[in-house]
Order: structure tokens, then sequence, then C-alpha cells
């Protein structure tokens, strides 16, 4: 079989070129939705896991809506700084907010 009659002739190459490129230029013009605020439908949680040297304080943001949610979480024990986190739908985050901390109970927020 040569290439006038073969799967690659002229034609449908040209053709096959053309839909890569028409299909690449439209995956690349669609960009993710941006993440929405933590509303009712996401929720945070704070733990303390023991270590060697005290606690780790632990916030985790639980994401239970329709869409990417992005906040900012702190505890009771370090109102500051406020620590970004984003979860995908279904999905969970976490952070370690401070580490060997005497404190085992604590209290997360977020905005």
């Amino acid at each position: 079989m040569g290439l006038g009659g073969g799967l690659l002739d002229s034609r449908r190459l040209t053709l096959l070129l053309a839909a890569s490129l028409s299909f690449a230029s439209t995956a690349a013009a669609e960009s993710p939705p941006a993440p929405q605020a933590a509303g009712d439908c996401a929720s945070v949680t704070a733990s303390a896991r023991l270590q060697a040297y005290g606690y780790a304080h632990v916030v985790t943001l639980h994401n239970a809506c329709q869409r990417t949610v992005s906040c900012e979480v702190w505890t009771n024990v370090d109102p500051q700084p406020h620590l970004s986190l984003q979860a995908k739908p279904g999905q969970s985050a976490e952070v370690i907010t401070r580490s060997g901390s005497p404190a085992r109970e604590l209290r997360a927020d977020k905005v």
C-alpha cells in the first residue's frame, strides 16, 4: 500500500492537522473557573496532633460545594497570619498552623 491510497495521504493528513489545531485552540481558550469563596457549603475543623515535642495544630477545609473553593483560615491560638487553603469539589485540604504547641484544644475559623 503506497502513500496515495494509504492512511496518511495528504488530504487526510491536512484534515487531521486542521482538526488538531482547532481542538488545541479551543482547549487553550477555556480557563478553569475561578475559585469561589468558601460559604456554607465548605467548613473548617481544627485538630491537635501529638508530635514528639507538643502538638501540631492542623486546620482542615472540607469542600461540599459544586466548585473549587478558596479561603483564609486561622485558629484561636494563632489568629495571625491567615493562611490560604484551596480545595476542589468533594475534597479536603489541610495546613499546619503551629508545631510544638502545648495547647491541645483549639478552634478554627475561615473567611
